[in-house]
């Protein structure tokens, strides 16, 4: 079947509900928003222990074909509190603001995200979720050994400077 499969509860454009038909489950699932691309993010079941749901984006491939690109994971999320490779969200007019309430304060993870962003901490300190310079420049929670080589300015570097860095960091090389 091509394209998203969405289907909206009866109603006026701006208080109704729509869902949108989950590729890899086939459950009907609620959308609350949609990302930059328009993207329906939507209402995914889970099993993970303490979370009430989970985010699942449903994107269409190049035959037109829905599919979810992060499988029956859900959505990923970033250090710094962002929903991972979806960019700006825009909540659905019939979507519950408690959703959104959920997500970034109710949702395991999302008090250490919310941390992560608003707390500088001792680089000696042993502790994951704090960083140790602005979050424009800050990747990782450790200090590690590239601090002490000359650096080169963060936007002068070319994209895949920025990733092999980064997992370098991750990884402690």
């Amino acid at each position: 079947m091509s394209g998203y499969n969405i289907q909206c509860d009866p109603g006026d454009l701006y208080s109704r509900k729509c869902y949108v038909i989950n590729p890899n489950t086939g459950a009907k699932e609620e959308i609350i928003g949609y990302d930059s691309a328009g993207n329906p993010l939507s209402k995914g079941a889970t099993t993970a222990a303490g979370t009430a749901w989970q985010i699942n984006v449903t994107t269409l491939n190049q035959d037109g074909t829905a599919y979810s690109p992060y499988g029956s994971g859900g959505v990923p999320w970033t250090l710094g509190g962002g929903i991972a490779g979806i960019g700006a969200i825009m909540p659905s007019s019939g979507a519950d603001l408690q959703d959104w309430k959920y997500i970034t304060e109710s949702a395991p993870g999302s008090q250490a995200r919310k941390t992560y962003q608003q707390r500088v901490c001792n680089p000696l300190w042993p502790t994951f979720g704090c960083r140790q310079a602005p979050l424009d420049s800050d990747l990782l929670a450790a200090p590690t050994a590239a601090a002490s080589q000359p650096s080169v300015d963060y936007a002068d570097r070319s994209v895949g400077e920025k990733i092999v860095g980064w997992w370098k960091n991750l990884l402690g090389q």
